[in-house]
């Protein structure tokens, strides 16, 4: 066994300035990737479940297992979120365009919507008037200000999914191996970096995997049925959707009953009749059916946290801040627990002293 002598304290702190700075040029040189690695590990996290079937049916070959699961999470999720993304992107930049040009109105139905609305209003609050025009800008220059930037530079975005892809790889073939290197190589003791695991991997499948999901799927249906049934914009209109699904007490019915509202009063019937039964049916058993199975077994999150968490990781991260703001409020809790247990711990140790 090798053994090595015992340094002094001017080798020691000359030994932790060293390895700060290396640390520090380590984590710059990783920096213009973070991003990038820290959603692959968390779509890694996610996905793991589904992993483990497909490595049970390929009799436990993980490479191979991991290039399957690749493979489809790609074609069936990444693909069809980003093309839906950059039909977003084009709505609210057609909206914005529109609203903004010199001499436009909404049309004339839009403004007979907003008439009524407003005397409604003014029945219950007088002197009080909502242009929607001016909401519907400024919703649709928010939007392009924080995701316009992930349009931007296609050779970037070529490059980041590419690298994306191969971490997201790795991460699912040799997760566990990651993990245990945590576990040995941290300096904190190895049951708080147990723990600390465990948290953060329940809080991000509650997270991103449960409610986020959830949203995210109740938003496409919702644009499928404003598509099938007139109401321009579909695909913004089905973001708006999904992040109202996160709203507390009200869901996407903060989207949906003024989008019905709308289709009866461009004075079609069916259209009306149709996207409500749609909106019960396919959006609420989406609700009702699904996120008791994706969230039961997972951490009880409130909506509202889930919420401000993606605009606020919207604002402060820029496009990716959709994922990395609810995985920042997943780690916090994460690390928050890890708080509690260490109080807990010291005051049994007490207790018994």
């Amino acid at each position: 066994m090798q053994t090595y002598t015992p340094y002094t304290r001017p080798e020691t702190y000359f030994f932790l300035a060293v390895l700060i700075v290396v640390g520090v040029l380590a984590f710059l040189v990783f920096l213009p990737f973070l991003s990038t690695l820290i959603i692959a590990a968390t779509l890694a996290v996610v996905i793991y479940p589904a992993h483990k079937k497909v490595v049970e049916a390929v009799k436990g070959n993980s490479a191979f297992a991991s290039a399957i699961t690749l493979v489809c999470l790609f074609f069936l999720i990444i693909v069809p979120l980003y093309l839906i993304a950059a039909q977003i992107f084009n709505e609210a930049n057609n909206t914005y365009q529109y609203i903004t040009s010199e001499g436009s109105s909404l049309s004339t139905v839009a403004d007979t919507f907003e008439m009524r609305i407003n005397r409604a209003i003014e029945s219950v609050f007088p002197g009080v008037n909502v242009d929607l025009g001016d909401y519907v800008a400024a919703g649709s220059q928010w939007l392009l200000k924080n995701v316009g930037a992930f349009f931007s530079s296609t050779i970037s975005i070529g490059v980041h999914l590419f690298l994306g892809i191969i971490a997201l790889y790795y991460f699912i073939k040799d997760g566990k191996m990651f993990v245990h290197t945590f576990e040995s190589q941290s300096p904190i003791p190895r049951e708080h970096a147990l723990v600390l695991i465990d948290k953060l991997r329940l809080s991000i499948r509650s997270i991103i995997g449960g409610s986020l999901t959830v949203a995210v799927m109740q938003g496409v249906v919702s644009g499928i049925g404003y598509a099938i049934f007139g109401i321009p914009n579909p695909a913004l209109w089905g973001m708006l959707t999904g992040l109202s699904a996160l709203v507390p007490g009200v869901g996407t019915s903060l989207v949906l009953v003024p989008a019905v509202a709308y289709a009866f009063a461009i004075g079609s019937l069916f259209q009306g009749i149709g996207l409500g039964i749609w909106a019960l049916l396919a959006v609420g058993l989406l609700d009702n059916f699904l996120s008791p199975r994706l969230i039961g077994k997972g951490l009880k999150i409130h909506p509202l946290i889930i919420l401000f968490s993606i605009i606020g990781g919207l604002s402060f991260y820029g496009p990716v801040g959709f994922i990395l703001g609810p995985l920042t409020i997943s780690l916090f809790m994460a690390l928050f627990g890890i708080y509690r247990l260490i109080v807990k711990t010291e005051e049994h140790e007490d207790h018994h002293a």
